[in-house]
């Protein structure tokens, strides 16, 4: 049987970029940085498990981010060591512990990156160098862009390429979606709700300017006489979860990443997601018109598409039904873990035929 061991810090539950691979029956975990293994992942000592790795015994080790405090070149000297000072008197176990625990193990690596920001963080360029790929969530559709101004000669996009080492990573970036839990997924799928509701929405749209523009256009729907669901206040899980299936449509504006979970929770749920236009370099995306409904930010295009859909509601059904099937089929977090293997072990056959391995 393949071994994977999956590297990071687990101690932050809403900051987890390994989580995708908790139900993977493969994987082996270890903790790193400050904070505790909320989620009791790590079955061993940390030394047994890097004597395996020493010993090549995984396949594959999966690089999340260990939050491990670093230097950060785009801050200043003084801002830097009063953040590191800082974290240390936090966690003073730091001091003592390895920020990259399989540096110097010939194993390959993948990165695994699913920060919000479309610009991948200085302190993970180490990790860059070493990967055979980096799955990045909300990954540019030009992926030079994910390397820009982390860099003096990287201002503009087009030095990006004439620049070294990004002229070297960015052939390793590969897009990944945040997902969904496979339990979670599961239970979803088994809804099957009634439609009640034309359009739902709920979630903060304070200093959300993207929100605030699109509210107003539900309430001129809501005006003319359609089905418009709105809470701005956040709602109990099961509640809100309970009117995403009931409603045609689900509007799930760009948070903090446009990739974001509501995303797949509406689909499990058996509903049509309402996203505006992305502007990134999606993993399997949805499909506008097959299992999602697409608007452009400009204008009321939020409102002139709801119209044209509601044309159909027979349609959308169909839709919702063909969202659940495909975030069951690829966004689930089982589903990603694989996709993350195969496609790093895919890569370095590729490179193995060409003569260049990583």
């Amino acid at each position: 049987m393949a071994r994977y061991l999956v590297v990071g810090n687990m101690a932050y539950e809403s900051k987890q970029d390994m989580k995708i691979f908790f139900s993977h029956p493969e994987a082996e975990f270890l903790h790193t940085g400050p904070g505790r293994d909320v989620n009791g992942v790590q079955k061993r000592t940390a030394r047994q498990i890097l004597a395996d790795a020493r010993r090549g015994e995984y396949d594959l080790i999966i690089a999340g981010n260990s939050r491990f405090p670093g230097f950060n070149p785009r801050k200043g000297w003084l801002r830097n060591l009063a953040n590191l000072a800082g974290k240390y008197f936090q966690h003073p176990h730091l001091l003592v512990s390895a920020s990259r625990p399989y540096a110097g193990i010939s194993t390959r690596l993948a990165g695994l990156d699913c920060e919000c920001c479309q610009v991948i963080d200085n302190q993970r360029f180490r990790d860059l160098e070493q990967s055979v790929c980096y799955f990045k969530r909300d990954l540019p559709q030009n992926p030079c862009n994910a390397f820009l101004y982390t860099h003096p000669k990287t201002e503009n996009s087009g030095n990006v390429l004439c620049t070294k080492p990004f002229s070297r990573w960015v052939p390793k970036l590969r897009p990944i979606s945040l997902g969904i839990a496979d339990a979670e997924a599961a239970k979803l799928a088994g809804m099957n709700a009634p439609k009640i509701t034309d359009v739902f929405f709920a979630g903060d749209v304070s200093r959300r300017p993207n929100r605030l523009a699109g509210l107003p256009q539900l309430e001129q729907l809501k005006a003319e006489g359609f089905s418009i669901d709105i809470s701005t206040q956040r709602l109990p899980y099961a509640e809100f979860i309970q009117r995403c299936a009931q409603a045609y449509l689900v509007w799930s504006p760009e948070g903090l990443g446009w990739d974001c979970y509501r995303h797949y929770e509406v689909g499990a749920a058996g509903s049509v997601p309402l996203m505006q236009s992305p502007p990134i370099y999606g993993h399997v995306p949805f499909r506008d018109g097959e299992n999602a409904v697409y608007y452009y930010v400009e204008d009321n295009h939020l409102a002139v598409r709801v119209r044209q859909a509601l044309q159909d509601r027979a349609r959308l059904v169909e839709m919702g039904q063909a969202a659940r099937r495909h975030v069951l089929k690829y966004h689930t977090h089982l589903a990603l873990s694989r996709y993350v293997i195969a496609e790093t072990q895919r890569t370095l056959r590729e490179g193995e035929r060409t003569g260049n391995p990583k």
